[in-house]
């Protein structure tokens, strides 16, 4: 009997147009295993070692485990290992910031000196606003808490509070408002104006306001050179010798960023704010409306403009330091969340999420 081709080209254009419609929703098996060899290869070449997690409307499609947990040791990396974030956890002070301002304690144009009364710098103080802080336009600058060469800055400060004095006597880099760049002191300054206004230090009030309401058990501030086995560890070369990033990285979590997280964790926090249990939806809503270039309100909001598909819009963070990348982003259009955390340096989950995008988007 022959075949009928007509019949089976019929059936194959059924199934391709089943497959794109699907694809919409979820990752087909060709886009998964396209992912997984991408991945792999970064893995090979020591560019990547992480998780990679794909969720869809808050459902896990997809999450993976790559690589080693301490290029040291043969512990391999596992869903349930936590990673440092970097400046992804800039997103928990703008989480905290909003939620002062939706309680009526803030706005957002507040100043700096109306609610830090005795910050030395009073330039910085009387014209930077928290719109500002939160866009990266105050002129801020960067906080001396990075690099081998600020080892000392590093082992001095203890507080938010410390941190803030380390540069309170520098005025505005630019003009307030009049230009954008992108640094760390101005969450410093945040995470201080939420403990004054909150009367708590900055790490139980995000642990307490943030973390707890949004389920999130398995994030924490930690100090770098006792992390656990539950921990990835990043590696820095310093000198010719290699390092654990402790070396070159604050110490600890701080208003900047460099909290620890796990990727499912991080998709709760991402459920939480889309569900509203950590701020008013239409605050929220404000928050990841893109403001100046690409940030929102403490979040990155990017992928926008004349001529860009409004499906490649997305909201999140990212960070990148010394033996450590993150990558969290949300497509609002299309419901895609990806999660990519490494304790590999960039550009590699970068990398991963674009690619990811490039293969499931309509």
């Amino acid at each position: 009997m022959k075949p009928n081709y007509i019949a089976i080209a019929l059936l194959a254009l059924t199934a391709v147009c089943a497959q794109a419609t699907e694809s919409r929703k979820a990752p087909n098996a060709l886009a998964l295993a396209r992912l997984d060899g991408f991945v792999l290869g970064l893995s090979e070449a020591e560019q990547f070692a992480g998780v990679v997690l794909i969720a869809h409307d808050g459902l896990i499609l997809s999450e993976k485990a790559y690589g080693l947990r301490d290029e040291r040791s043969e512990d391999s990396i596992t869903l349930e290992t936590r990673f440092d974030l970097a400046s992804g956890g800039k997103m928990f002070t703008a989480v905290a910031v909003l939620q002062q301002i939706a309680a009526g304690k803030l706005r957002l144009d507040s100043t700096v000196g109306e609610i830090l009364k005795n910050y030395p710098n009073r330039e910085f103080a009387d014209t930077v606003t928290v719109r500002q802080l939160l866009t990266h336009t105050a002129g801020a600058g960067d906080a001396d808490l990075f690099g081998n060469e600020s080892a000392g800055f590093r082992y001095g400060v203890k507080t938010v509070s410390d941190m803030v004095v380390l540069h309170s006597n520098r005025a505005p880099e630019f003009t307030p408002g009049s230009q954008q760049k992108y640094g760390n002191f101005g969450h410093v300054v945040l995470g201080r104006m939420v403990e004054v206004l909150s009367g708590l230090d900055y790490e139980t009030y995000v642990r307490e306001r943030i973390f707890a309401p949004a389920g999130m058990h398995n994030t924490a501030f930690t100090d770098c050179a006792t992390r656990g086995r539950d921990t990835a560890i990043g590696y820095v070369n310093v000198d010719g010798k290699r390092l654990t990033n402790c070396a070159t990285l604050p110490m600890r979590g701080f208003p900047a960023g460099g909290q620890v997280s796990t990727a499912n964790d991080m998709l709760r926090f991402v459920q939480a704010l889309q569900s509203g249990k950590l701020l008013p939806p239409e605050l929220f809503s404000e928050a990841i409306r893109p403001y100046k270039e690409y940030m929102g309100l403490g979040f990155f909001a990017t992928g926008y403009g004349p001529g860009i598909p409004e499906a490649d819009f997305r909201w999140g963070h990212a960070g990148d330091a010394d033996g450590v990348c993150a990558d969290i982003r949300t497509y609002p259009t299309t419901g895609e969340t990806f999660i990519v955390l490494s304790n590999r340096n960039a550009p590699g989950c970068f990398a991963i999420a674009n690619f990811l995008h490039k293969q499931l988007k309509p």
